[in-house]
């Protein structure tokens, strides 16, 4: 508990500060993912291309993995309906995902 308007102040300013770095290392780390992101799709492209699933190079195994995930409009299934399935089934999306995973080679 700050005893005095000093104390308040410096302790304002001191959160401040730990504020102002909070949000530089989140802008540092937004950027770091948007560019691991880019290099994640630059290397499923190339994986892709080559239709490989598995590399090693250099003391990394790199593994490339494709897949589907179903999705849907929430708003249109309705589990309680007698034709729930087949509503389900209509609404239903296929969405292709990729997954790339780069780690040290045994």
């Amino acid at each position: 508990m700050c005893k005095n308007m000093k104390e308040l102040q410096t302790v304002s300013e001191r959160i401040f500060s730990l504020e102002q770095k909070k949000a530089q290392k989140k802008k540092e780390m937004d950027e770091l993912e948007k560019e691991i992101k880019m290099l994640k799709n630059e290397t499923s492209s190339y994986m892709k291309k080559r239709q490989k699933n598995e590399l090693n190079i250099a003391g990394f195994t790199i593994l490339f993995t494709a897949f589907a995930r179903s999705s849907f409009d929430k708003d249109a299934f309705i589990a309680g309906e007698s034709n729930g399935a087949e509503l389900y089934r209509k609404y239903s999306k296929e969405i292709p995902m990729e997954r790339v995973t780069v780690k040290v080679a045994k």
